[in-house]
């Protein structure tokens, strides 16, 4: 009954918003119906910044770009083949020629992991300033600082009241496509790299090229506000590629809140129509936009979408996850795990981290890696994951070298990773969390559009919620949890991928003894039902006892010592360097 309720607010606000977008012209009058459509179309440009900044974390700062390009290819194309129904395909081509640009360009910024932060805000700003500089100069073709002009509308619907219906027809269209998006596992994605990028890719995603996707969609939608643009306005200047129109997107976007899906088009529409509604009647205009702009920031950081948020929560109350959908089987080879490290170096500047390291484990089982603060044991876990190069030496897992393989190649070979400290990710709900996890080597790219993959389960998932029942808690999310829970779950989303070598760091750092003993026997448990080797950090010498099959020693970045525990107990050269810490 719930679910039937939160429905039907849902169906109710959705058709009290299309009646409102219907009858706007006939109540508003022609005047209002042409500024609303082409606030329309900045809205959809809006929303291009919303969903890289607001979404998936980074931040563009030349989105006029592409609204410009595709506004010149569609005006372009109007002029040259008016009234003709060719159109209907080269409009929707001047859109895609910006989202494929995008798309290019975040391909090239982001070919290495980081440079997603100012590096890649000013060189979007560039591009943009570098457009508009073209613009300006290429007369025969852009009509230099005049603009294009003389463009005519679509065909049969070059009327004020007809552009207002397309635009808004086309934010609709928008607005529910990147709903879809953000519902999509392919939007959990994107806000979870946007939290924390190395937990992302240590579940084995590509993480450059899910951002360049991501900054390809957002030209895209840049670009359709351009096309439409172009008939709507009958003019495109050089100003629309530059910095002004890029700056007002992010405007827009941080008043309405870029971090919702409405954010961005309740800031375009309400800034916008603020600014036409003062501007040829108060002359300090522009000062009044900047006093609202830095009040809205300071006093709702989420936005003005945020003053809604209650509403929000009152219409999704009730929905209910559908039925659980059984995750098809990682495909893996068989048979232990191979791991060969051999007379691996590693510095950092000069300091040599890892020294002549040589390692090698060819059987499952439980080896656990103790040593001093120092020793090196967390650096050999970032040269598996390739977080750290090796200068000299060779790294091999099951007899194929990794030292040159990206982090995300890596993980889809078959290792997992837990961190130390707990690493997982507070604003996503519980379920999303474990989604992430059972999507790693099972999803292929064209799943990652599909909703029903967030309903995904396994069998070792049904197993850890038997033993852990807040790991069920679906809606629950993960900034709830306590510590010790954060640490379980972050077992758990390293176990759900179901790695051969599975690399753990310091697993129960900071649990109650209770906890420390459900953990120890998950290992275990993980390790003798999958047949897995597991690699575990740990500095408390009474859990290494309880279940080591196996101990590493490591000092000053070598390997000083190896054996059962009784044998490192007994060693004189462990004795002098480490001294064991009881619980």
């Amino acid at each position: 009954m719930r679910g039937v309720e939160g429905g039907a607010r849902s169906c109710g606000s959705i058709a009290l918003a299309i009646a409102a977008l219907l009858l706007l012209p006939l109540l508003a009058g022609d005047f209002w119906a042409y500024q609303m459509g082409l606030l329309y179309l900045y809205a959809i440009a809006a929303l291009s910044v919303g969903l890289c900044w607001g979404r998936a974390g980074f931040l563009p700062l030349g989105q006029g770009l592409f609204f410009g390009l595709a506004a010149y290819l569609s005006g372009l194309a109007l002029i040259e083949f008016d009234q003709s129904w060719w159109l209907l395909l080269l409009l929707p081509l001047a859109a895609g020629v910006s989202g494929v640009l995008a798309f290019l360009i975040g391909t090239l910024v982001f070919r290495r992991r980081g440079e997603s932060g100012p590096y890649f805000s000013m060189i979007t700003l560039a591009l943009a300033l570098l457009a508009s500089q073209i613009a300006n100069n290429w007369e025969s073709v852009t009509g230099g600082f005049n603009g294009l002009k003389g463009i005519p509308g679509l065909p049969g619907l070059d009327s004020y009241t007809a552009a207002y219906y397309v635009a808004a027809t086309a934010l609709a269209v928008v607005c529910g496509v990147v709903a879809w998006l953000y519902h999509a596992p392919l939007g959990v994605l994107w806000s979870a790299l946007a939290h924390n990028e190395r937990r992302v890719v240590l579940f084995g995603f590509d993480t450059n090229r899910l951002k360049a996707v991501a900054f390809g969609v957002s030209g895209l939608l840049a670009g359709i506000g351009g096309a439409l643009y172009a008939p709507q306005q009958g003019l495109v200047t050089p100003q629309l590629c530059g910095f002004v129109l890029s700056a007002d997107l992010i405007i827009w976007a941080a008043v309405g809140g870029r971090s919702k899906l409405l954010g961005p088009v309740l800031g375009a529409l309400l800034i916008g129509a603020f600014t036409s509604a003062l501007r040829d009647s108060f002359r300090f205009w522009e000062i009044t936009i900047a006093v609202i702009f830095i009040l809205v920031v300071l006093l709702f950081p989420q936005g003005l979408i945020g003053v809604f948020a209650p509403l929000q929560r009152w219409m999704s109350a009730g929905r209910q996850r559908g039925a659980a959908v059984h995750a098809p089987q990682r495909v893996q080879p068989g048979g232990a795990a191979q791991l060969r490290i051999v007379d691996v170096d590693v510095k950092l500047g000069e300091v040599l981290i890892l020294d002549k390291l040589t390692l090698t484990i060819d059987k499952p089982g439980i080896f656990c890696v103790i040593g001093p603060n120092g020793a090196g044991k967390t650096s050999t876990f970032n040269l598996l994951t390739a977080e750290l190069p090796a200068q000299v030496g060779r790294v091999t897992f099951d007899g194929r070298a990794i030292d040159q393989l990206q982090t995300h190649r890596i993980i889809g070979l078959g290792m997992g990773r837990k961190l130390q400290i707990p690493s997982v990710f507070a604003h996503l709900s519980i379920a999303d969390n474990l989604g992430l996890a059972l999507w790693s080597g099972r999803a292929a790219p064209l799943d990652l559009l599909r909703p029903k993959l967030r309903r995904w389960n396994s069998p070792l998932l049904d197993a850890l919620r038997e033993r852990y029942a807040f790991l069920a808690d679906a809606q629950r999310t993960a900034s709830e949890l306590s510590h010790g829970q954060r640490q379980i779950l972050e077992l758990a989303l390293a176990l759900l991928g179901e790695p051969r070598l599975l690399l753990l760091d310091e697993p129960c750092a900071g649990l109650s003894p209770q906890e420390t003993a459900q953990v120890i026997e998950v290992i275990r448990w993980a390790s003798a039902r999958r047949g897995a080797t597991v690699i575990v950090i740990e500095h408390d010498m009474s859990l290494v006892r309880k279940i080591a099959d196996h101990v590493f020693v490591l000092h000053n970045g070598r390997l000083l010592a190896q054996g059962s525990v009784a044998e490192i107990q007994a060693n004189a050269a462990v004795k002098a360097i480490y001294v064991g810490s009881e619980k």
